[in-house]
């Protein structure tokens, strides 16, 4: 049976959009196996989108 681990990171959008300047560290999580599985707002009280969490899996050796 597969075994995973999870990683999340808060990021703050801008303007309703991604800082194309977190391509880089993007890249770097997939190049070490991790796979963006899910990508939600936390500001549940105003139900902005100005703050994300991004959520990676990948499988355990």
């Amino acid at each position: 049976m597969a075994r995973w681990e999870y990683k999340i990171i808060n990021i703050r959008s801008e303007n309703y959009r991604l800082d194309p300047a977190f391509t880089p560290e993007l890249n770097t999580l997939g190049q070490v196996g991790w796979e963006l599985v899910g990508l939600t707002s936390v500001n549940f009280k105003s139900g902005a989108t100005d703050n994300l969490a991004m959520v990676f899996k990948r499988q355990m050796a």
